[in-house]
């Protein structure tokens, strides 16, 4: 049972950790999704493929929509908690059209008025103008698909002064409209760090032990490429340039030419204000972690991961 002194509470998490090892040009980073991106793939970081970036609207009336994939995703710059983000699915019946992960017809002038929006900052963490980019749709990986819903599930990786403390994945649902957002009603499950292998699940506030859909146990489902996924997360927050955050990554699946399944862990987002709420997936309290690894002289994280960072 988690003793309530492990527990990492928002106070702690803003004095203790995220302002004292987060620079100010890391959190800009982080708060900028394009600007993260750049630097990760300067990185040699994996991220998908960006097709476009919208700075205005000439930009937006004279892009040509029918020419990208099938399948894409439009994301504001600085949007908050998921809010903005249009995930493409397949193209529609007629030219111009495409199908959303939730099953909704758009239109080009349906995308055009969506990124118009995302310019004028409806989605924007300040209420302040934001660019619009179109990038690679990352799809489902098949380990995940009996136990998601609509869109692609997320390994959430919360590294502190370089090594991996804690991991969820987060299961879109119906009821989330296929995005991996907690607050929208996505499950997460906890991680235990040293197998990479669910432990239990929650929805809310609430234990679940199988995925609502499908009826799948949520429990004992090894995530694919643990390693390589641990050491994308502690590679990300050092190129960004913090040693407090969340580092969000997708495996997108790929066939070979000889038919096998091969999956490459891409980063989707840096978080430099992570929530708590990976705590409840995982019934183990954070601060007791962060403490066991603060001041650590790191060569090895990885290993580290599994004799200082898991109870």
């Amino acid at each position: 049972m988690t003793k309530l002194s492990d527990i990492l509470g928002m106070n702690a998490r803003n004095h203790l950790y995220q302002s004292k090892y987060n620079s100010g040009k890391g959190k800009r980073a982080a708060d900028s999704k394009l600007l993260t991106k750049s630097i990760l793939k300067k990185a040699k970081v994996p991220v998908p493929k960006l097709y476009r970036i919208f700075k205005n609207e000439r930009v937006v009336e004279s892009f040509d929509f029918t020419r990208l994939p099938d399948s894409f995703v439009i994301k504001p710059s600085q949007g908050l908690g998921g809010e903005g983000i249009l995930v493409i699915d397949h193209g529609g019946e007629f030219a111009g059209e495409w199908m959303t992960v939730d099953g909704t017809k758009v239109t080009v002038n349906d995308l055009r008025l969506h990124i118009l929006d995302i310019l004028a900052g409806k989605y924007s963490m300040l209420d302040l103008p934001d660019r619009a980019f179109i990038e690679e749709r990352v799809r489902v990986h098949p380990r995940f698909e009996p136990i998601s819903c609509q869109g692609t599930p997320d390994v959430g990786v919360l590294v502190f002064n370089k090594v991996p403390v804690m991991a969820f994945l987060r299961l879109p649902t119906k009821e989330s409209h296929g995005k991996a957002n907690m607050f929208q009603g996505a499950i997460a499950c906890g991680i235990d760090m040293a197998s990479g292998v669910t432990t239990q699940a929650v929805k809310y506030t609430s234990e679940v032990k199988f995925f609502p859909e499908t009826r799948r146990r949520l429990k004992g489902v090894r995530i694919p490429r643990w390693d390589e996924v641990l050491e994308l997360g502690v590679k990300a927050a050092e190129a960004v340039g913090l040693g407090y955050c969340r580092v969000d990554i997708a495996l997108q699946p790929k066939k070979t030419k000889s038919g096998k399944l091969k999956s490459t862990p891409m980063v989707l987002e840096v978080n430099a204000q992570p929530g708590l709420k990976i705590q409840l997936a995982n019934k183990a309290g954070l601060f007791s972690r962060l403490k066991r690894v603060e001041g650590l002289k790191v060569k090895n994280p990885i290993r580290k991961t599994s004799n200082k960072g898991q109870d």
